[in-house]
């Protein structure tokens, strides 16, 4: 396996200073609070009276009551107890029955920095880091995408890793992406990114599933990609270029709870974009619905076997090949600079 730094990246910030996707911008409908959760931490979304998206502790500091059990009022949040309103800086601006009140300068709640971005709507729990803003697709011109959301109750290294793990498709999506009988030799390069890792595979052809088969005329190559903090992304070219391209966006809520925001995108062409949204949100729901059971069973089981901490290397296989690094990098210890390697592999 690749070597691996005993140092903290410098170059990466602290998880709590990153940024991290909470909802789709569709799901955040002005006049309605969206109640959210970002490292264990409760956070009420809305939109203020410019229709800008914007976050809050969901609490009211008066008697602690959720806002997200609120309403939001002209931009405002009302707190459902007592009624006390907050801007988008935490603010109070009114405190009804209380005539005398005028709007504090000083906020009373903390709001987290918020933008939106690449259709999502993104926290920074800490202070943000100039250069580490949110994660944007590798590509996003001339593609037809949507998304598609989900909560799973696993970690993130194991979610990035079951994503871009290509050897478990022959038997957890077996006929759907490819089968164990009908493997081909690949030359597989694993190299380090800027923020990352990647594995990307050649002369591998159309894979023998279901949506390969259905999706792409050829196949020239594709890449499996790991990007700091917590994106997944699978990129499938042929001839044409872009054949399909998936980010997903991994969001931890609390400790063994991820929010998945994941992003398929495929080269636009004459088939009507509406039409290819129907049929691959059907096509991987299917695969969704797989990997979640999987990572919930081994998830469960991994505590009820009390496994915690780094997996021995023996456990790990010239078959996992971004496992480790994904790994080392959430703990803060990132691959060499240098780091290029290859391997024949049947997949």
């Amino acid at each position: 396996m690749e070597a691996v730094n005993n140092e903290t990246n410098p170059g990466a910030p602290d998880p709590q200073s990153a940024w991290w996707p909470l909802a789709l911008s569709r799901e955040l409908v002005p006049g309605r609070p969206l109640a959210r959760r970002l490292h264990g931490l409760p956070l009420v979304l809305f939109r203020d009276a410019a229709g800008r998206a914007a976050a809050l502790h969901d609490r009211c500091p008066h008697r602690h009551a959720p806002l997200s059990a609120g309403r939001v009022c002209a931009g405002e949040l009302q707190c459902p107890y007592h009624g006390w309103r907050f801007d988008a800086a935490g603010r109070c601006t009114a405190v009804p029955g209380l005539a005398s009140h005028r709007p504090g300068q000083t906020p009373l709640l903390a709001a987290p920095a918020t933008q939106e971005v690449h259709g999502l709507v993104w926290v920074c729990r800490g202070t943000p880091v100039a250069g580490h803003g949110p994660v944007a697709p590798s590509v996003t011109e001339g593609v037809d995408s949507f998304f598609m959301t989900e909560r799973v109750r696993c970690g993130v290294a194991e979610a990035a890793e079951n994503f871009l793990d290509g050897f478990h498709t022959h038997f957890v999506h077996a006929g759907w992406i490819r089968r164990d009988a009908r493997r081909q030799t690949v030359q597989a390069t694993v190299r380090r990114l800027p923020d990352g890792i990647e594995a990307r595979y050649g002369n591998e052809g159309l894979q023998s599933g279901v949506i390969s088969r259905w999706l792409e005329g050829s196949r020239s190559e594709s890449m499996g990609r790991f990007r700091w903090p917590g994106v997944a992304e699978i990129e499938y070219r042929g001839a044409r270029g872009l054949n399909l391209l998936i980010t997903a966006w991994l969001t931890p809520e609390d400790d063994g709870m991820l929010r998945v925001h994941a992003r398929v995108a495929t080269r636009r062409g004459w088939l009507p974009a509406a039409v290819k949204r129907a049929a691959l949100r059907r096509l991987f729901g299917v695969i969704l619905r797989q990997d979640k059971a999987i990572l919930e069973q081994a998830s469960a089981n991994a505590a009820v076997f009390a496994v915690r901490g780094a997996l021995p290397p023996e456990l790990h296989s010239p078959l996992d090949l971004l496992g480790p690094s994904i790994r080392g990098m959430l703990d803060g210890r990132w691959p060499e600079a240098s780091v290029e390697r290859e391997c024949t592999v049947q997949l």
